[in-house]
C-alpha cells in the first residue's frame, strides 16, 4: 500500500476505495462498506493481509461524513476530486455508524494494524490524531442528545 500522510484517506487503500464506491448506486456502496466492516470484525489478525487498515478507516471516514458532525470529511472527499454524493451513503443509519465505529476501534486501536509502520513517532501522533477526530464524530453521533458534547469536528 502506498501511504503519503496520516489523514482517512491518504494511501492507495482509501483512494481505491473511493473509486469503487463511486460508480455504484447507494444500496451496492452500502453493501461494500457493510462487507468491510464485518470482515475486519470477523477477521481481525488479517487487517493488513486481507484488508488493508487504511481502507477499513477510510470506509469508517464514508460513514462518518453523512453523519451531522462529518461536513469536514464531506469536504475533504471534495477536495480530492470526488463527488460527495456519489460516494456517501445518505441519512444516518445507527447500525451502520456502530459497524463502522467497531471496525475503526479495531483497525486502530492502541496496537491496531493503522498504527504500524510509521516512519517516526511525529507521523504515529498525528496518525492517531487522525482516527481520534473520526472516532469523535462517531461519539458525537451516539450522544448526539447530550446537551454537554459539542456538535463540532
Amino acid at each position: 500500500m502506498g501511504t503519503w500522510g496520516t489523514g482517512v484517506f491518504d494511501n492507495d487503500d482509501a483512494l481505491n476505495l473511493l473509486d469503487t464506491l463511486r460508480g455504484e448506486d447507494e444500496a451496492l456502496r452500502r453493501k461494500a462498506l457493510e462487507v468491510i466492516f464485518r470482515a475486519a470484525g470477523e477477521r481481525p489478525e488479517d487487517l493488513s493481509w486481507v484488508l488493508g487498515p487504511g481502507e477499513v478507516v477510510a470506509a469508517a471516514a464514508i460513514v462518518a461524513a453523512g453523519l451531522e458532525s462529518g461536513e469536514a470529511i464531506v469536504a475533504e472527499i471534495g477536495e480530492l476530486g470526488y463527488e460527495p454524493a456519489a460516494i456517501l451513503i445518505p441519512g444516518s443509519d445507527p447500525a451502520l455508524a456502530d459497524a463502522a465505529l467497531a471496525a475503526l476501534l479495531i483497525a486502530a486501536k492502541r496496537d491496531g494494524a493503522w498504527h504500524q509502520g510509521w516512519a517516526d513517532a511525529g507521523k504515529a501522533r498525528q496518525a492517531r490524531r487522525t482516527t481520534d477526530q473520526l472516532a469523535s464524530v462517531f461519539y458525537r453521533y451516539q450522544h448526539r442528545h447530550d446537551q454537554e458534547l459539542p456538535l463540532e469536528y
